[in-house]
């Protein structure tokens, strides 16, 4: 497409199978099964359920799965048996092929044609055109919460039902790689128009249909006969089950009630459910931030002082190799992103040393420490919470009595972090595919994510300018000035680290190949083979 060389994105081989930590040891492979299968539902454990289905209003993971099964992207990551994890190809969704002008301000998207929309109304099966798009483009735009990621966008011209052009205001080399990531969904326009509630319904182009959502208990999912890749999916359907308990999913994976557990988190647990149920798939891969964050309007945490103490007073190595199955350290971006600062420089930038932390709260005027509130939630499994305590213990020996508040997932990240309505928080953040999707969303000013009252002009500029120098290591370097502005001047959120996260399938299940970016097209390829419990009429 001749846009790859000047796009910073994660690169092959970045995302592994194996960590290499203290905690690593080698789990059960996938095994060629031979031929798919039709047939059978895949169960899914779930620790929460989403705020709404609605991609628009809604920036939060589990609104993201929900709906990846039911909507699809104009572009996507490549997926495929001997595509790795992490990969850096793209390959098209809904549009077939793609190309940038010679000055980068034009991009033009050919799309599949006979695409069809789930036969559901008010949609009822129509067939999916460039009107589309540019419905979606202007939802998106007019009040996504991803308006961000098409900021360079003036103008969509549709010169037929096949051809979308987006016109920009500035080279923007990075945008395939928006398309594919996380949010933006191609959307009917009967949905942006308000024909149906986008909360409650998704109907889209995707391998499977939303058919029932039982809030805080199930949702269901069957194979969508008309979807454009002809003979997939190959299973009936897919059910996400609530099980907020780790221990019950465990014991549901065990009896094969449930097919598909995401929620475990050490090896000692993986390895005893390998001595009685040998065939399960375990995949690992380094995957979300885990961060601590802090409201800048709200006192102390007004003072640059006290947000490096927070940062020194944490035990980032010997949390994440102790309460997690290993990871990466990382700064204000993701450490397997182009861009990103090396081991090294972190450690110098972000050390763990409670006795300068002392110092620096001293300095700050409290040098017997403070009281404050940290608040948390149980939405991304049981770990979250015990992540939080490890910090809350390390706060405490420099002094800062932090009380714990753990709240429902949708109060949580609705009201008390994207409202802003908090003292100080422990949580995990998306997993961004690239470094401008972390430095727009959560460090600039007017950013869909900057949960945190950051306003520095100066930081503004620079992320700003960084996104349209298309020279790659000029753009490279300048993204390694940003991240050390990040933690020199403004140090939040403290980015502890990419950890580890274990999945554990049904040995029944094959050709498992996600990728990282939210969305579930990998499904179509998934099956299942006789001995599964759903083709048993389990």
């Amino acid at each position: 497409m001749g846009v790859c060389a000047a796009s910073l994105l994660l690169t092959t081989g970045c995302f592994s199978g194996s960590s290499g930590d203290k905690n690593d040891t080698k789990v059960n492979q996938q095994k060629d099964a031979g031929p798919p299968q039709s047939g059978g539902t895949l169960r899914i454990a779930t620790p929460a359920d989403p705020p709404s289905l609605d991609p628009l209003k809604d920036s939060s993971y589990q609104t993201q799965y929900a709906v990846g099964y039911s909507y699809s992207k104009l572009i996507d990551y490549k997926i495929g048996k001997d595509v790795p994890y992490g990969t850096d190809q793209l390959e098209g969704d809904l549009a077939e092929k793609w190309e940038m002008s010679d000055d980068g301000l034009t991009w033009t998207f050919h799309l599949r044609k006979g695409v069809k929309w789930q036969n559901v109304a008010p949609v009822n099966g129509r067939e999916f055109t460039s009107k589309d798009v540019a419905c979606t483009v202007a939802a998106v735009k007019e009040r996504g919460h991803q308006k961000a990621d098409l900021s360079a966008v003036t103008s969509v011209d549709t010169p037929d039902d096949y051809t979308v052009v987006f016109n920009l205001d500035s080279p923007y080399p990075d945008m395939a790689y928006k398309l594919a990531g996380h949010y933006l969904w191609m959307l009917p326009c009967e949905g942006t128009s308000g024909q149906f509630n986008l909360a409650e319904q998704a109907i889209g182009t995707g391998p499977f249909i939303l058919t029932e959502w039982v809030k805080d208990k199930s949702r269901t999912y069957v194979k969508n006969p008309d979807y454009y890749v002809k003979g997939k999916p190959y299973l009936d359907g897919v059910q996400y089950i609530n099980i907020p308990d780790t221990a019950a999913s465990v014991a549901a994976l065990r009896t094969g009630k449930i097919d598909v557990v995401g929620t475990v988190t050490d090896m000692d647990t993986v390895n005893a459910i390998l001595k009685t149920n040998p065939d399960i798939y375990v995949t690992k891969e380094t995957t979300s931030p885990a961060l601590v964050y802090m409201n800048m309007n709200e006192e102390p945490f007004q003072n640059l002082k006290v947000r490096q103490a927070v940062s020194m007073a944490i035990d980032r190595e010997g949390m994440m190799n102790t309460v997690r199955p290993g990871g990466k350290l990382m700064g204000p971006i993701s450490s397997y992103i182009p861009g990103a600062l090396d081991e090294k420089e972190l450690k110098e930038l972000q050390p763990y040393d409670p006795k300068k932390a002392k110092e620096l709260l001293a300095e700050a005027g409290y040098p017997d420490g403070f009281e404050t509130t940290m608040m948390t939630t149980t939405g991304y499994g049981e770990v979250v919470v015990n992540e939080a305590q490890w910090v809350q213990e390390d706060l405490a020996k420099i002094g800062i009595k932090a009380n714990i508040d753990v709240q429902d997932y949708a109060t949580y990240f609705t009201k008390s972090w994207a409202g802003k309505n908090y003292k100080m928080g422990y949580g995990l953040q998306t997993p961004w595919l690239t470094a401008d999707d972390f430095l727009v969303a959560m460090y600039y000013s007017k950013g869909t994510r900057n949960w945190y009252n950051i306003n520095d002009p100066k930081l503004d500029t620079m992320i700003m300018d960084q996104r349209k120098i298309m020279d790659p290591d000029k753009r490279i370097a300048e993204l390694k000035d940003i991240q050390k502005y990040i933690m020199k001047n403004i140090m939040n959120p403290v980015m502890l680290y990419n950890y580890n996260a274990l999945v554990l399938y049904g040995g029944y299940i094959h050709d498992i190949h996600p990728q990282p970016e939210y969305g579930y097209r990998h499904v179509m390829d998934m099956w299942m083979d006789e001995s599964s419990p759903t083709r048993q009429g389990k």
